[in-house]
C-alpha cells in the first residue's frame, strides 16, 4: 500500500515539475521575443552612440584608454565616456590647428 501511494506521489512530483518547465519555456518565447527585440533595439542604439561620441583622430593612446566603452556599467560611467571623449576631441582639435598654423607660416617664409 505504502509502495503505490509513494509511486504515486512521485509521479505526480514529477509530472508537475516536467509541466512548469515546459510552461516556463513557452511563456518566456512567447514573451521574451518583444523583449529580445527591445534589447536589441537598446543595444544598436548604444553602440550608435558610442560610434558618434569616440574620438578616432586623437594621437594621445593610453594604457588605460577605454577607446569601446568596455567600463561603462551605467549612466555616470557613460556621461564621464562622453567627456573623456570631447576632452580627446577638442585636444586633437587644438593640435590639428597649431599644426595648420606652424605649415602657414614655414611656407610663407614669415
Amino acid at each position: 500500500m505504502f509502495v503505490g501511494t509513494a509511486m504515486t506521489f512521485a509521479s505526480g512530483v514529477t509530472c508537475t515539475i516536467v509541466c512548469l518547465l515546459t510552461y516556463r519555456n513557452v511563456v518566456l518565447r512567447i514573451m521574451g521575443s518583444s523583449t529580445k527585440t527591445n534589447f536589441h533595439q537598446r543595444e544598436e542604439d548604444f553602440q550608435r552612440r558610442l560610434n558618434f561620441y569616440r574620438c578616432t583622430d586623437s594621437l594621445e593612446v593610453e594604457s588605460t584608454d577605454d577607446y569601446y566603452g568596455d567600463k561603462i556599467k551605467d549612466l555616470t560611467d557613460y556621461r564621464y565616456w562622453v567627456r573623456i571623449q570631447q576632452l580627446k576631441h577638442e585636444s586633437s582639435q587644438r593640435t590639428k590647428e597649431k599644426a595648420e598654423k606652424s605649415n602657414d607660416g614655414s611656407i610663407l617664409g614669415i
